[in-house]
């Protein structure tokens, strides 16, 4: 096990080292999660690192390491009596719903929280740390390559900073009389959020596009669905196939054709029966 500058920092690479992770952790209820993770090229998400903090002890998992038994981390913290403290949490869950199936623990968002204390519109983590830690965060390595190994010490600090602050940020806004006031809101407002992940929904540019009743319309999700399953068969991004402002534009606008070289010509045509028949919807509405 690596423990740096006699902090409570260890970075996990194999099972034992996890298992004297897990032992810390055990009695702790409170967890602030990050993942990184790579989907350039692929369907589903390739976790690189699970970066958790309960208070006192950071954790950094390196989950491409073959023989780590990364789930074993996942599942522990997965429990009812738990609560996982993420920022954004779409895609965390997402990578969590991939091994446990179920979230059973309690779920705080606190880019969904804020939005009930005075912030207008979805505050990024960045702005966050800033606003309630006085602390400028260096977001350069947003976009870097986690599956690159080593892990030096730049990366490193990256993924502390990514949790570290959370625990704050979380005690902060959850003790507002501002958010107090709205906690059944945000709690209707996080459930919503959490179906629509677990029901794999697709992206509210739908909505915003073409309408809120068209969004819910059967015929527009047999599109979505086809074109995921397609891209999930295939294990390629879903735009690879066909993005959705694609699929939008294809709706709107009768002369487009369906231009994709990852489509054979029988998904074409599949697609274009399913669009039309979207369309005369679209169009009569």
């Amino acid at each position: 096990m690596i423990k740096k500058n006699n902090k409570n920092l260890f970075i996990i690479q194999n099972n034992k080292d996890l298992d004297t992770l897990i032992l810390k952790y055990k009695n702790s209820k409170i967890f602030y999660l990050d993942t990184e993770f790579d989907r350039k090229t692929t369907y589903k998400a390739i976790l690189s690192f699970v970066v958790l903090f309960d208070g006192k002890t950071i954790g950094i998992i390196d989950c491409l390491e073959k023989k780590l038994n990364y789930i074993k981390i996942l599942k522990f913290i997965n429990k009812k009596k738990n609560t996982l403290v993420i920022h954004s949490c779409r895609q965390d869950i997402e990578i969590l719903l991939n091994v446990c199936k179920k979230i059973i623990c309690k779920i705080f968002d606190t880019q969904i929280a804020a939005n009930f204390i005075g912030y207008s519109n979805p505050p990024s983590y960045k702005k966050l740390v800033f606003d309630f830690c006085k602390i400028s965060l260096d977001k350069n390595l947003q976009n870097t390559d986690w599956l690159i190994r080593p892990l030096n010490k730049k990366k490193t600090e990256y993924l502390i900073n990514d949790v570290i602050y959370l625990s704050k940020i979380f005690t902060k806004i959850k003790n507002q009389s501002a958010f107090k006031k709205n906690i059944s809101k945000f709690n209707k407002i996080l459930r919503n959020e959490l179906n629509r992940i677990y029901n794999n929904e697709y992206s509210i540019i739908y909505k915003n596009k073409l309408g809120k009743d068209l969004y819910l319309n059967k015929n527009l999700k047999k599109i979505i669905n086809y074109r995921n399953q397609i891209a999930k068969n295939k294990n390629i991004p879903k735009n690879w196939v066909l993005s959705d402002k694609n699929i939008i534009n294809l709706i709107k606008n009768k002369n487009n054709k369906i231009k994709s070289d990852k489509l054979s010509l029988f998904h074409i045509n599949e697609l274009t029966i399913l669009i039309k028949k979207f369309r005369s919807i679209y169009l009569n509405k």
